[in-house]
């Protein structure tokens, strides 16, 4: 078993790198940019000694229960943000540490996932050990853990240009050695480390209020919805043109048709390159109150002939009905021909209702409850076609539909240019953040530097 190494001679140890061997240094021609008098280009194999993990059989419970020894597989660092470690969601026991190739790695070392992603990053808080998802940097003389761990996060495209792989990328012990790593004066590291992270902190809790911003605009457009279809936002228009309460109704009474679509696999049609056949829409593509189409998917024609009945009309409002996206709700507007999968339910309603007045129902904190309570839990949530036309929704006239229809554009647009601002400065604090990395293992990172605000 390792001890939790203490600084310099012991950290040297752990190592296994003497303070006295010689440190080559990378080709001037193989050297990725050049570097501050003093700093060097070396390779991080010449660093540390580089530790790979592994797993004990998962059939051999006596392997893992009551375990205490700290196991980490890259799972455990899936939204994963702090930079030290102590544990995963799993413990070893002795026995099933000494039936592995795992080992026991010192407090300090700096754990890099190597495949399945590659670029999770975090140190050892306390002695642990990794499964062979993680190639570990024992602890150096030459380097300070949180110095590496600033290049390791920063550096993911470099990262992934040394693995390889068919069925998914991963990092050897051999291409992680070979990688380049620009080492200055420890000195300079703490330095450089001591600045990386007073401007991270100041970006954090910009990114926060930001973050902040933008949960209250879904809480925000909820009340709205609210306010608008319990007659709060139109009472003085009411009230203007002498309009009585609202009757309720439900949507199989207000619609021609409420149907779905089905799996082209199922009809044997087959998905086509040819933007002038079928669009086919699916559950992603149905958001909170509009269509998003990254890239299309089209099928063959025949799909309208073999499901005439969900093939799509401009002015059709579309459902969810399975998974977790379950009641978004949005209209179709496409100028192409389409048709649908079974996961999306299609309502057509007659001429003298508002799409949009619907559309913006179905999708409000009132239709949302009836979802909830209504979905079938079975391997996935799902709603039937009987939940959908029984759905219950308040009906004021024509001209009222768009009146509310007119205030909801407005105040709902102003929410989501709000959201669209929060969201431009959470991607640039994480740009900034990206460009302070790449200063900083430059030898650009000055002592007066601070990021402007975002």
């Amino acid at each position: 078993m390792m001890a939790r190494p203490r600084k310099n001679a012991a950290a040297s140890r752990a190592s296994l790198l003497p303070e006295s061997a010689p440190l080559p240094e990378i080709p001037v021609r193989e050297q990725p940019y050049p570097l501050p008098e003093g700093w060097k280009w070396v390779r991080l194999g010449d660093v540390t000694q580089i530790a790979s993990g592994g797993t004990p059989s998962s059939k051999t419970k006596e392997f893992y229960d009551n375990g205490n020894i700290p196991w980490l597989s890259p799972a455990d660092l899936s939204n994963y943000t702090a930079v030290y470690i102590s544990h995963g969601k799993k413990m070893l026991t002795p026995l099933g540490l000494k039936n592995s190739s795992a080992r026991l790695l010192p407090s300090n070392t700096v754990c890099l996932s190597s495949r399945a992603p590659i670029g999770y990053v975090v140190i050892a808080q306390n002695p642990l050990c990794t499964n062979q998802g993680f190639k570990n940097f024992l602890p150096s003389h030459l380097y300070t853990p949180r110095f590496l761990y600033w290049y390791l996060k920063g550096s993911k495209p470099l990262l992934e240009s040394y693995a390889s792989g068919t069925t998914f990328l991963e990092l050897s012990a051999t291409k992680v050695a070979r990688i380049p790593f620009p080492l200055p004066p420890r000195e300079e590291q703490e330095r450089i480390v001591g600045h990386i992270e007073s401007l991270f902190a100041r970006l954090d809790e910009a990114r926060q209020k930001a973050e902040a911003v933008r949960d209250s605009v879904a809480l925000r457009r909820a009340a709205i919805l609210h306010k608008a279809f319990t007659g709060e936002l139109t009472a003085k228009w009411r009230e203007e043109q002498g309009v009585e309460c609202w009757p309720l109704t439900t949507l199989h009474k207000v619609s021609s048709l409420i149907t779905k679509g089905a799996s082209p696999k199922w009809q044997g049609i087959s998905y086509v390159e040819d933007e002038t056949q079928t669009l086919f829409v699916t559950s992603e593509n149905v958001r909170e109150g509009y269509l998003k189409f990254e890239n299309k998917k089209f099928v063959e024609d025949s799909i309208n002939i073999k499901q005439k009945r969900s093939c799509l009309k401009y002015g059709d409002i579309l459902i969810n009905i399975v998974g977790a996206s379950i009641g978004r709700a949005a209209v179709y507007q496409e100028k192409y021909k389409a048709n649908i999968n079974q996961a999306v339910c299609l309502v057509r309603l007659y001429e003298n209702i508002s799409s949009s007045y619907v559309c913006y129902y179905l999708n409000s904190p009132a239709a949302l409850t009836y979802y909830f309570e209504n979905k079938a839990e079975t391997a996935r949530a799902n709603l039937s076609l009987t939940d959908i036309n029984n759905i219950t929704l308040p009906l004021p006239t024509l001209p009222e539909q768009r009146e509310i229809v007119r205030i909801l554009d407005d105040l709902l647009g102003r929410e989501q240019r709000i959201r669209e601002a929060a969201d431009a400065v959470v991607a640039h604090i994480e740009r900034m953040k990206k460009a302070i990395l790449a200063r900083a293992f430059r030898g650009e990172l000055g002592r007066a530097d601070c990021p402007s605000r975002p």
